[in-house]
């Protein structure tokens, strides 16, 4: 009997557990439970940055006017160089015996010039003799003018035959001065060709020069040096490479090796279309686009220019625990599309002012820091916080469950006008709606429970 009595007592026992459960416990998946946030008050500050890299302010490809054997390398990549130092040292050989070629040929052109000097002058004494010789068998016509006029004068029958023989020899006379006179003409433009040739030689003599002059430079150029005070980037050839002429080779020549010039740093920062605009009202006039009347209205406000120093602050990987100061030199006004993020940047060139900036590794990423936006003893909710009801953007407040609610909790959506956001935190300007503004310490949701659909426990 007691047994039977006890196994009734397990039973009831079991089955009020069950209807315990069953009415007030109910099993929610964690996945389904809410979350909280608190509001608090504090500070908040929001950069406007982009990222670049750190650069030389210009790379220099080093070719060679002179080709041949590479002989000597006088440097390695890291080196820093001073102008005037040797960088690469050619066999010369080859630019010798150019060099050979162009005096030769200039000595060639030199000669032709004597040449067409002396036919000049023979062309002038040759117009001298034809004219003489016209002035000749002029004054033979005279000559012969006096005795045929004399003979006409006093006729008889003894000189009719001598007056024949003279109007012959005075018709002889002409034809000799008309070809005399094209002897002259002939005589002429010789010499003119003869002075055309000598210009002719003379341009002949200036371009020999020039090869001559161009082959002693490229054999000067066997010896490669520094154009600049820069740093060896890169050296392209090895000893025993051949080099290519950059003067004379259709592809433009060898590149030796590449400089950076490092008188100066720079990086090129890339800007979101969403932040250029903030960015642009803290650059300096004359970094600003040269669009029709931009610079002109912003030197107007005389109090904004006080703002726009262009100073920014770098930071990089390589010394996390340092700043750096630079300073914007130019705002593209063309943005271009980043199709990695499908979004329009702004390329924004950033020198570097820092005077540390002689640490800064060439080619290693920056992160630039252009503005910031805060705001100090500030409301501040979880971002995740904000939320979208009914179309207005807000709050929800965890408030007590409503009276004879089986729910742990209770809500309420308060619209709200937000601040800035770091990603972490929201600002919270103030409520909308005539609710009152929460106090520090309110819990909110940052993520709703979910809803039962009917049917379920």
């Amino acid at each position: 009997m007691k047994k039977w009595l006890l196994l009734a007592l397990v039973m009831a026992l079991i089955g009020g557990v069950w209807y315990y459960m069953r009415t007030y416990v109910r099993y929610t998946p964690e996945s389904a439970k809410p979350k909280f946030g608190k509001i608090t008050r504090g500070d908040i500050r929001v950069p406007i940055s982009a990222s670049g890299l750190i650069e030389a302010n210009k790379q220099i490809i080093i070719k060679s006017k002179a080709s041949g054997e590479v002989i000597k390398i006088a440097v390695a990549p890291g080196d820093y160089v001073k102008k005037g130092d040797t960088l690469v040292v050619l066999k010369k050989d080859d630019e010798q015996r150019r060099l050979v070629q162009a005096q030769a040929g200039l000595t060639r052109v030199k000669a032709l010039l004597a040449q067409a000097k002396v036919a000049v002058e023979r062309a002038r004494e040759n117009i001298l003799s034809a004219q003489a010789h016209v002035d000749e068998l002029k004054h033979n016509a005279e000559v012969i003018d006096v005795d045929l006029d004399w003979n006409e004068k006093h006729p008889s029958s003894s000189n009719v035959k001598a007056i024949k023989v003279l109007r012959l020899r005075r018709q002889i006379a002409d034809a000799q001065i008309r070809s005399a006179e094209a002897s002259v003409e002939i005589a002429k433009a010789a010499l003119k060709d003869a002075q055309q040739n000598v210009v002719i030689q003379h341009a002949a003599v200036e371009e020999a020069t020039k090869q001559v002059e161009d082959a002693q430079e490229r054999l000067s150029e066997t010896t490669i040096v520094a154009p600049q005070n820069a740093i060896v980037t890169e050296v392209r050839v090895t000893e025993g490479m051949l080099v290519q002429s950059a003067t004379q080779g259709f592809t433009g020549g060898t590149p030796v090796m590449t400089l950076a010039d490092v008188s100066k740093l720079k990086v090129l920062a890339r800007v979101d279309e969403s932040d250029i605009g903030r960015v642009l009202d803290i650059s300096p006039v004359d970094a600003l686009p040269e669009l029709p009347g931009l610079r002109d209205a912003v030197r107007e406000d005389k109090a904004a220019l006080e703002q726009r120093s262009g100073i920014v602050t770098l930071t990089v990987d390589a010394f996390p625990e340092e700043t750096f100061e630079g300073r914007i030199e130019r705002v593209e006004p063309q943005g271009q599309l980043n199709t990695g993020a499908a979004v329009i940047q702004f390329n924004v060139h950033v020198i570097v002012t820092d005077k540390n900036r002689s640490k800064l590794p060439l080619g290693t990423q920056a992160q630039v820091e252009f503005t910031v936006e805060s705001a100090t003893n500030a409301l501040l909710v979880p971002a995740e916080a904000v939320m979208t009801y009914q179309d207005e953007r807000g709050i929800w407040v965890k408030t007590p469950p409503p009276p004879g609610s089986r729910e742990a909790f209770g809500k309420k959506f308060l619209p709200c006008q937000f601040g800035i956001t770091d990603g972490d935190k929201t600002q919270l300007v103030r409520t909308l709606g005539g609710n009152p503004m929460p106090k520090e310490g309110v819990e909110v949701f940052t993520r709703l429970p979910q809803v039962k659909k009917r049917g379920h426990p």
